[in-house]
């Protein structure tokens, strides 16, 4: 089948299939295919003006071209095969998709299917080889530390597990520290931008996929990795180990409020914000944390329609404002992800003076 593609050297293509997902742009029935030191990505259609830029600033080098692409091999839905195990009038209330963290799926089930928990836990197991323990979400993220209650479904073993992004390994324990998948483009997205030299706050840093990122591609560079749950700083020093980054990345167990005013005042080039329902909260101390002269904020919040990229931008002009700062210029502002009917994570890239 002939498709529009995009060309990236080898060592880009898993950055480039997480860009192009986030874009809407991946074409999951065709098969990605090699030419040389090259891969070549399907696309479901051609790019628009502004999805360009946001490949050029997240891969640098591309091409595009049109090309004969082989269909992937047909295996059945989740839908599929629930349809074999529960009531058909129940169909239309089963999970779409689902997390996979690791050797762990985490599962979202309305009220109607509980009853048929074990049912859903086992097909999802049947269409993932790899996954050993299913666990259904008991209700939303809530807490200082993030976490939401999970309910083992199908499978069995520790919720500890090994999750690989972006070419690094993330340890972590799904039930006591906070991680999402769903992240991942913004965690090389960000990293993308890192240049040499710059010192960082990650002002959330749970197991460190930011911080860990950052290090790993730009070398020179110091991370001070901060979190208040005392697990998920056991596990972003075990992850520091893991990807070799000792040195660059420095995981301090506190409130990130207490460590700006403690010693981090008016250092960081770069301040990373991803707490959305708290981080406007932290804007008079990312302030703070950055040079005299300025630096940069990417900062993540919910807003709702009609315009979460506008609400977002306005609630980090409020915060900078009152810090005594003022925005230079916002880089970027877009939907992260959606997490309720009409309402977004939106992150916002501001340079603040």
């Amino acid at each position: 089948m002939r498709r529009p593609c995009l060309k990236v050297p080898k060592r880009l293509a898993s950055r480039a299939i997480a860009l192009l997902k986030a874009l809407g742009l991946y074409e999951r029935g065709l098969r990605v295919k090699r030419e040389g030191e090259s891969v070549l990505i399907p696309l479901a259609r051609w790019p628009e003006e502004s999805e360009l830029r946001e490949l050029e600033e997240g891969l640098g080098r591309f091409e595009l071209s049109e090309e004969d692409f082989e269909p992937r091999g047909e295996r059945p839905s989740l839908l599929a095969l629930l349809s074999r195990s529960i009531p058909s009038e129940l169909l239309d209330l089963a999970p779409r998709a689902f997390d996979i963290v690791g050797d762990i799926a985490i599962v979202e089930l309305r009220p109607e299917l509980w009853p048929y928990r074990r049912q859903v836990g086992s097909a999802i197991m049947a269409l993932h080889r790899r996954v050993r323990l299913v666990l259904a979400k008991g209700g939303p993220v809530s807490g200082a530390f993030r976490l939401r209650p999970l309910t083992p479904i199908a499978g069995s073993g520790p919720t500890e597990t090994a999750h690989r992004e972006h070419g690094c390994v993330f340890w972590l324990d799904v039930a006591r520290t906070y991680f999402s998948p769903r992240l991942s483009y913004e965690h090389a997205r960000v990293a993308s931008q890192v240049r040499e030299g710059e010192l960082v706050i990650d002002m959330f840093a749970g197991v460190g996929p930011f911080s860990i990122l950052m290090a790993k591609r730009t070398g020179l560079i110091i991370v001070y990795a901060i979190d208040i749950n005392p697990v998920a700083i056991h596990y972003l020093a075990r992850n520091v180990r893991a990807n070799k980054v000792m040195g660059s990345v420095v995981p301090v167990l506190s409130d990130a409020k207490e460590v700006v005013q403690r010693g981090l005042s008016g250092l960081a080039d770069r301040v990373v914000m991803n707490l959305p329902e708290r981080a406007a909260e932290f804007l008079e101390s990312a302030c703070e944390a950055l040079r005299p002269e300025g630096g940069i904020l990417h900062f993540y919040t919910f807003a709702g329609a009609p315009e979460p990229e506008h609400e977002a931008v306005e609630a980090l002009r409020m915060g900078v404002e009152r810090a005594g700062r003022t925005i230079r210029r916002v880089l970027l502002a877009r939907k992260v992800r959606a997490v309720a009917p009409f309402k977004w994570q939106v992150v916002v890239d501001a340079e603040v003076a």
